[in-house]
């Protein structure tokens, strides 16, 4: 059986790759990077010297924190592309993910999504979840109509990029059927900001997050919602921080992690993550 990565979403081999940097470098450089580099300055925020060097960061053939594979991570991936989900992060990065999940597995929470696109990494964490007996559920957040709206910081994004099949949310209902997580996810589509209304009246408590919203906003209102409701040991993987096209993500979560005690460490290329000490 094919693995279930799909590569539409990401350069693959190294002239793809040099294609693009040489493509994004002279904009990136004279442009957008002192306009994000002001930005910073406006919040407060210190000085970003690693970010002159983000469109390079995918020559690197690995720069990510070696953590352990989930237990059945192999059963996970036959069981992906059986029910026939499509996983757009390339593979190292989907790896880091799930082995961050797997770090955290005996932290006492749910695990919520911030950007879910198709809704594969979402599945694939309901269906560790259920590999591995974990009662927690998996909430998927999404417009499921593509990036809602850009800022001055996201100017490689495009409103309406990342946009599904008009279907999506049915077809994952029936993905998360073939998978046997139907009892374990829940979709929640539109807005972030009305998402966040409504789920707030809960008393949600977060073992994993994982935001991949690659915009400012969205960003900024994950981060807003989930940091405060992450509990004790829990981890937070954010997918875009080292992206040289989504530096808004990157202002958005310098400035909800300055002050607080977590070590942003980088994962696997463009992801980084931070986990939460246990209090004494």
């Amino acid at each position: 059986m094919n693995p279930p990565f799909s590569t539409d979403h990401y350069a693959v081999g190294f002239g793809a790759k040099l294609l693009r940097a040489l493509g994004a470098g002279p904009a990136y450089c004279l442009w957008h990077l002192p306009r994000y580099l002001l930005h910073r300055r406006r919040l407060g925020l210190g000085w970003d010297a690693a970010a002159w060097t983000l469109p390079l960061r995918e020559f690197r053939p690995a720069c990510h924190h070696r953590l352990p594979l989930p237990a059945a991570y192999g059963e996970l991936l036959a069981a992906l592309a059986e029910a026939g989900v499509e996983v757009c992060l390339p593979p190292l990065r989907f790896e880091a993910l799930a082995a961050a999940w797997w770090s955290v597995r005996d932290v006492v929470g749910d695990v919520v999504e911030c950007g879910s696109y198709e809704g594969a990494s979402a599945l694939a964490l309901a269906v560790l979840g259920r590999l591995h007996g974990k009662d927690q559920k998996v909430l998927m957040l999404d417009t499921f109509r593509g990036i809602p709206a850009v800022g001055e910081t996201d100017a490689f994004r495009r409103p309406g990029e990342f946009e599904p099949a008009a279907d999506q949310v049915s077809r994952i209902g029936e993905q998360a059927a073939a998978l046997g997580v139907t009892e374990r996810i829940e979709i929640h589509a539109g807005l972030f900001a009305d998402s966040f209304t409504r789920l707030a009246e809960r008393a949600l408590r977060f073992a994993f997050v994982h935001v991949d919203a690659n915009v400012y906003e969205g960003t900024d209102q994950a981060c807003a919602f989930t940091l405060p409701r992450l509990a004790e040991g829990g981890a937070v993987v954010f997918d875009d921080y080292n992206g040289p096209f989504d530096l808004g993500a990157r202002l958005a979560i310098d400035r909800h992690l300055a002050g607080r005690p977590e070590t942003l460490r980088d994962l696997a290329w463009s992801s980084a993550w931070i986990r939460r000490a246990h209090s004494r």
